[in-house]
């Protein structure tokens, strides 16, 4: 191992604690940031070195010019497997291939730590960055060190590296003292140095390691001494100029200086046969080229490579071509590695140094890579690989058509205005298989930009083209409409006949049509239990099929929402977990999405408040999650409804933002617009509530029948009700109890009795109400007709209802009607802890500690010590040691 560089007292601390950190269980994340030349090199081999020595693991990479816009191609250096580790078939969002990298560096995390390093940050491509940042904002869960060196006057503009340094604990690596250069001179000249050396030596370098280094050995070779005497002699040998004079003595030795100018094309990292063949050397005149390089440090050996000493040579020799010898050559170098079969990626990354492509097969290949960098999810480079096929003179028409349309896809994540106007622009060119692919991307950027009613309006306006030329291309489409938008407002509900019939001929296609009749049927509230038993074998026809992608994982979503409507509360829950699961580990943010969606309704509707904010702000992360870097506007409306549910209605209003106050106009506000009626029903601002209610039902489609999707006519009728309008309430209490009957779940059909009985003054159906909901999952509707038949035996069981589920919207108005009754409104104190204090109470009361409760029950360990406090003072005890008797006595009362 190669002693410590002088001058690095504080680095070399930093770095040694870097590197022991993993084995303490504590990743971190540090960025040496400084000037070419100024040592940062140095520094990350000295903590390779300690991290060998200390057993532990290295994966090193370093960025490159010619490699900024491989697709992973600084993680390909660190993971060589990757090609093993990415997704098979079109990346569906920017996280896929970053969570399953992440995924493999846990992997090998668990055998041991692992010291993560980076040179050359500043040149990394984008798609590796995305990979960085998301290993630095989890880097507390592994065992593992990021360490990275960046240059200062190359930040190549890219915020990812900033967004990666802003993450990390950055050390800049200043110049060299005095001192330490007179250090350096000691052991280059094996003998006492001047300080008016040593002062000549650190003015003239600036203190730049690199650049002393190379001036003392240049004034040895010629026989100067440090001296004071000798310290003149420095000005005229000390400078940049050192590494400028290498490369014109280079010219000395004929084929070295080409060789030299080679290497700075095809990447010194690269094959040397390669920049022989494009300097046009001979073996002979190159073997005596190499060997001049070598002798003159202008090159060395560095695993089997021949690389450049420093980066500031690279760029010495780098600046002896003129621009048109360096295009002409990148251009050559991309004819060799193609005739040689050499990487793909490889070949591509000359050509976009080559200027505008000239022959079919170059464009061919830019187009090949920029798929597999897409496939990869490697957006931004796909994007520029196909911009540089694009550049070529005289494309057929046909051809361009692909590659727009190729350009499109790859922008959705990048730049969605320009994706959506340019496959808008490409789509009405294209037919066939292209036509089906291209709607596809559209729908995806649809969906991701401006929610799944406009993705609803699109696969409208192109799926009966699709379906005309080939039926079987309708079925992605159907597919990825699921779970995101109204399938009875749309052909697909005529179509679904047509495409089952060759439903056969896709992999998924049985599940699909099968999770398209669910949610269909949920819509429309044909048969509950037929859109039951269509969505669970929607389910099992596709889990049975493999692992699946995750353009396929609106299938299952969309069945879920089948069994959500129908009521199979637990079922859905399941189903949607594996989903979630998957997702989590290969990371589709829009599928957590989906999943997140489907707890929160299902905790709402089983009145389980906690998890019904949790999940509220799990689908709010997910949206930002998608790149939008702002959560979906639609999901306002979620959060505000569990805190609602809650009772915490200031809250709600100032979740709601934006959507608190006006005309709700977009589609998919409706649930902002649901929330909003019955926030101003809960303030007894009727004459609001009833606006806003009716506003919600315009702005769901009129095929759109089920309350549970939004209850827009129970809340308009409550409010009529309020205002004294007994027709308009009663009409529209009649509507609803009417659809209601037909479907007959216990929510829906509660609910719908339950508003029935209010404003018709009648109690006959608030007892149904109250036998249907009762022993069922339906505890919020159980809740509201419980108190609205008004006794004191029902209002009872409410308030035990409502406490224990932390429904502080309905738990007052109990209260109140128990009092009304000269009843007590008390409840045993256990029962008036939510279903989330109540397993944490459990748990403590059992003995196990607060970092114990966090890995049981996956919580932070600020949420535990909250669920703790409030439940000593709901129970009215001091702390931890009066939990065990309160719960006792729980047990005893029950």
């Amino acid at each position: 191992m190669a002693g410590p560089p002088p001058g690095r007292g504080a680095e070399l601390r930093v770095l040694a604690d870097a590197v022991g950190a993993p084995a303490r269980g504590r990743g971190q994340v540090i960025v040496l940031s400084g000037e070419t030349g100024i040592g940062k090199t140095t520094l990350l081999r000295h903590a390779e070195d300690l991290a060998c020595a200390a057993g532990v693991r290295v994966l090193r990479a370093n960025g490159s010019v010619l490699e900024r816009e491989f697709a992973f191609g600084l993680a390909r250096q660190l993971l060589p497997e990757l090609d093993e580790i990415l997704p098979k078939t079109r990346a569906e969002a920017p996280f896929e291939a970053v969570q399953a990298l992440f995924a493999r560096v846990g992997e090998i995390a668990a055998a041991g730590p692992v010291l993560l390093v980076v040179d050359d940050l500043q040149w990394a491509d984008a798609a590796s960055l995305r990979f960085l940042n998301y290993v630095a904002t989890r880097i507390g869960t592994l065992p593992v060190t990021l360490l990275a060196g960046r240059r200062l006057d190359d930040t190549n503009g890219e915020p990812l590296v900033a967004e990666l340094t802003a993450r990390a604990h950055q050390v800049w690596v200043a110049p060299l003292t005095v001192a330490d250069v007179a250090a350096l001179a000691g052991r280059v000249f094996d003998e006492a140095v001047a300080d008016a050396f040593a002062r000549a030596c650190h003015a003239a370098s600036g203190g730049n390691p690199f650049l002393v280094n190379e001036a003392l050995a240049v004034l040895r070779e010629q026989g100067v001494r440090p001296t004071e005497d000798d310290a003149s002699h420095v000005a005229t040998v000390t400078s940049r100029a050192v590494v400028d004079r290498t490369a014109s003595r280079l010219r000395t030795v004929d084929g070295a200086l080409e060789l030299a100018q080679a290497l700075t094309v095809t990447g010194d990292h690269d094959r040397l046969e390669l920049a022989v063949e494009v300097a046009g050397l001979g073996t002979e005149q190159a073997a005596s080229a190499l060997d001049a390089l070598l002798r003159g440090r202008v090159v060395r050996y560095e695993r089997d490579a021949v690389v450049f000493v420093h980066s500031l040579v690279a760029s010495a020799v780098a600046a002896t071509l003129n621009p048109l010898r360096t295009r002409a050559w990148h251009a050559k170098a991309a004819e060799l590695s193609h005739r040689h079969f050499l990487r793909r990626e490889r070949t591509a990354a000359h050509l976009l140094q080559a200027g505008p492509p000239r022959a079919r097969w170059q464009v061919d290949v830019l187009a090949e890579e920029a798929e597999a960098a897409h496939r990869m999810g490697a957006f931004e480079s796909a994007a520029t690989l196909l911009r540089h096929a694009l550049s070529a003179p005289g494309l057929p028409g046909d051809l361009r058509l692909r590659l727009r349309a190729g350009l499109g896809a790859a922008l959705i994540f990048d730049d969605a205005a320009a994706s959506r106007e340019m496959l808008t622009e490409v789509l009405p060119r294209t037919s066939g298989r292209l036509h089906a692919q291209v709607a596809s991307d559209l729908l995806l950027a649809t969906l991701n930009t401006e929610g799944f009613i406009a993705g609803t309006k699109l696969v409208g306006s192109v799926i009966d083209e699709v379906a005309e030329h080939d039926p079987a291309a309708a079925l992605p489409l159907i597919a990825r409409s699921m779970g995101t938008g109204w399938l009875s407002d749309s052909p697909v509900r005529a179509l679904l006949a047509r495409v089952e019939t060759v439903a056969g001929s896709h992999q998924h296609g049985p599940a699909i049509v099968a999770a398209a009749r669910a949610q269909l049927a949920g819509e429309i509230m044909s048969d509950a239990s037929a859109a039951a038993d269509q969505a669970t074998r929607a389910l099992e026809l596709f889990w049975d099929s493999g692992e699946p992608e995750a353009a396929d994982m609106s299938i299952p979503l969309g069945a879920v929402q089948g069994l959500l409507v129908a009521e199979r509360f637990d079922e859905a829950l399941a189903w949607a977990a594996r989903a979630e699961e998957l997702a989590a580990r290969r990371g589709w943010p829009k599928v957590l999405r989906g999943a997140a969606w489907t707890r929160y309704a299902c905790a709402l509707l089983t009145g389980h408040t906690d998890d019904a904010l949790a999940a509220a702000r799990d689908f709010e992360a997910s949206g930002v999650a998608l790149g939008s870097g702002k959560p979906l506007p639609y999901s306002h409306g979620y959060v505000a409804g569990a805190l609602l549910a809650a009772g915490r209605l200031e809250e709600a209003e100032a979740a709601l933002g934006t959507l608190a106050h006006g005309e709700l106009r977009a589609a998919d506000q409706f649930i902002a617009a649901a929330t909003r009626a019955a926030l101003r029903l809960a303030q007894h601002r009727w004459q609001e509530a009833l606006a806003d209610a009716l506003m919600c039902g315009r702005l769901l489609p009129g095929t759109v029948a089920n309350p549970l999707i939004a209850p827009w006519r129970p809340l308009a009728a409550l409010a009529a009700h309020g205002l004294g309008d007994a027709e308009q309430a009663q009409r529209l209490a009649d509507a609803e109890l009417h659809l209601a009957r037909r479907w007959g779940t216990p929510h829906t059909l509660g609910l719908a009795l339950t508003t029935a009985g209010i404003v018709h003054g009648d109690k006959a159906p608030l007892r149904e109400a109250v036998e249907i909901t009762r022993s069922t999952p339906a505890r919020a509707a159980s809740m509201w007709a419980l108190l609205a038949l008004d006794e004191p035996d029902a209002l009872t069981e409410a308030l035990r209802l409502a406490e224990r589920n932390g429904w502080g919207a309905v738990a007052p108005a109990v209260r109140e009607a128990l009092r009304a009754h000269g009843r007590r409104p008390g409840t045993r104190p256990v029962t008036a802890l939510t279903r989330g204090e109540r397993a944490v109470a459990e748990l403590a009361a059992g003995g196990l500690t607060n970092a114990a409760i966090c890995a049981r029950l996956h919580l932070a360990p600020r949420t535990v010590e909250q669920h703790l406090t409030r439940t000593y003072r709901k129970l009215g005890i001091a702390g931890r040691a009066g939990l065990a008797p309160a719960m006792r006595a729980e047990e005893t009362a029950g």
